[in-house]
């Protein structure tokens, strides 16, 4: 378990010793308390990451504020514990700060699959097929290692959310209620500004919602108020733009300078392929269901598997269109663990629509994939391979995982 927050996991942590401990949103405290706390920082080896945005001689945080909402529960318990029972001191990054904030990417990890759960349940798979779903996408992706190894980047509280945000959408389709409009609008806003990318989730609910348009039309005619259910989605990108208006003096800013996308130049092989945090080489799992979509596509679930395909693709497509499409330090391609729902779904079905002699060739070649991604975390994780970029030692990892000298 991590108890350090190195990388863009500063960033995203630094709003909350912000707002709750320093009322300081310019982050001056960068140089006076996190570049002199001996935890972290350059006193223990780790070069720290600049994550302030100077604007108009102002700073502001670069990342989005979402994923700290999430974990502000564990903050105050760290904070309120550093107060009382340590004698570090509770500037919010002494050593206990770190070892709750790792608590909570299990405790987020946990609610995340307990919606995915729930999905896979409304789906109707059968206990069999819920259980090896679920250890699949597990073992088969790199959710372990941004629960436990690097828990406070975005991407497992992003997995929560649109765990949630699919969970409810179901329930909308198979009930229409004001309720289920108005989780899933303020889920999609709190998606929103903790990667803003991730709005392309929203694409698999008109393929979800086909055979229910002009029902769920009609109910916004007769019920005019529904329209108001949908507005809790500006609450929280509101609570962004006060945020940069506190620290900037503006509404409305973009935080990442020069950094930005390449429609035009998409790296689709290198995202899809390459041993620097390519998708096929550490998470192989994520794109089987699509190879084997001839052996267990059917007609029932066919608006669902096409508007996740088409959620996924773009999702990817704006991923590798990044500048940095290997996103620095990464085990894989971590901007995929938010979608991690989105695939298990397609696992899960992969699973309950195949015939016995097909699933005699999924299960174990969904078992493979696992092998490889758990052989490769373990050897990222406690050892010194495929830390460096660009990464050469990948087949030298799997080597020394299987004990091939």
């Amino acid at each position: 378990m991590c108890f350090n927050i190195c990388g863009d996991a500063r960033g995203y942590y630094a709003w909350l010793p912000a707002l709750f401990i320093y009322h300081d949103l310019n982050f001056n405290f960068f140089d006076s308390v996190e570049m002199k706390e001996p935890t972290c920082g350059p006193q223990v080896g780790i070069p720290v990451q600049d994550y302030r945005y100077s604007f108009n001689s102002r700073y502001c945080d670069k990342y989005y504020p979402g994923a700290s909402f999430l974990m502000l529960p564990f903050f105050i318990i760290a904070h309120c514990s550093t107060i009382f029972f340590t004698p570090y001191p509770p500037n919010g990054y002494s050593l206990l700060y770190y070892k709750i904030m790792a608590l909570g990417g299990i405790f987020y990890y946990l609610c995340g699959m307990l919606f995915f759960l729930n999905i896979l349940r409304q789906l109707q798979l059968n206990t069999s097929q819920k259980s090896l779903t679920i250890l699949f996408i597990t073992f088969g992706s790199n959710i372990l290692f941004y629960s436990i190894d690097e828990p406070v980047y975005s991407h497992i509280y992003s997995f929560a959310l649109v765990s949630a945000f699919i969970y409810y959408s179901l329930c909308l389709r198979d009930h229409f209620s004001s309720k289920y409009l108005f989780y899933i609008s303020f889920l999609l806003g709190w998606i929103f500004i903790t990667r803003p990318v991730n709005i392309s989730v929203i694409l698999f609910l008109p393929l979800l919602f086909r055979k229910d348009l002009k029902l769920i039309s009609r109910s916004f005619v007769l019920k005019p108020i529904n329209f108001l259910f949908i507005c809790p989605a500006l609450i929280m990108p509101l609570i962004l733009c006060l945020l940069y208006k506190i620290s900037t003096g503006h509404f409305f800013i973009y935080s990442y300078r020069n950094e930005g996308f390449n429609f035009l130049n998409p790296h689709v092989q290198e995202y899809l392929f390459s041993y620097d945090n390519g998708v096929l080489p550490y998470t192989p799992l994520l794109l089987l269901p699509f190879l084997f979509l001839f052996a267990w596509y059917k007609q029932e679930h066919k608006n669902m598997v096409l508007g996740l395909s088409a959620a996924i693709l773009v999702a990817m497509y704006i991923n590798c269109s990044w500048w940095c499409w290997w996103y620095g330090y990464s085990f894989g391609a971590r901007t995929l663990l938010d979608f991690l729902p989105l695939f298990g779904i397609l696992v899960g079905l992969s699973l309950k629509q195949s015939n016995l002699k097909r699933y005699y060739y999924l299960v174990p070649s969904y078992l493979l994939c696992c092998g490889l991604t758990i052989l490769l975390y373990h050897q990222k994780s406690h050892s010194s391979f495929m830390n460096k970029y660009p990464i050469t030692d990948y087949r030298a990892a799997i080597d020394s995982g299987l004990g091939i000298k």
